[in-house]
């Protein structure tokens, strides 16, 4: 049976940490995009606001976009294409 949580919904998320050596960029309140590498790239629209790192990945020119430990979108700047979403994954915390 459905009962309410004890504990308490924060009014925020705790800001995601990032290493110094890291490339973060804040996502702008009203567009979905960063800027990276002199080229402006869309992000899923759930992160407006928050700060996103971008890692390169393992081949030349590949980086992903994470949001902590979460790749949420990825860049390939070997032929031009758009920030593509990294599909959903179930999580290891789903009830399911």
């Amino acid at each position: 049976r459905y009962r309410p949580s004890a504990r308490a919904m924060p009014d925020r998320v705790p800001q995601a940490q990032y290493d110094a050596g890291e490339t973060v960029r804040t996502v702008s309140s009203t567009r979905s995009y960063i800027a990276f590498k002199g080229h402006m790239w869309k992000v899923p629209q759930a992160f407006r606001g928050e700060r996103l790192a971008v890692r390169p990945l393992d081949r030349d020119g590949h980086y992903g976009i994470f949001f902590a430990s979460w790749q949420v979108a990825s860049i390939d700047l070997t032929n031009g294409q758009p920030v593509s979403d990294v599909s959903e994954q179930v999580s290891a915390m789903s009830p399911d």
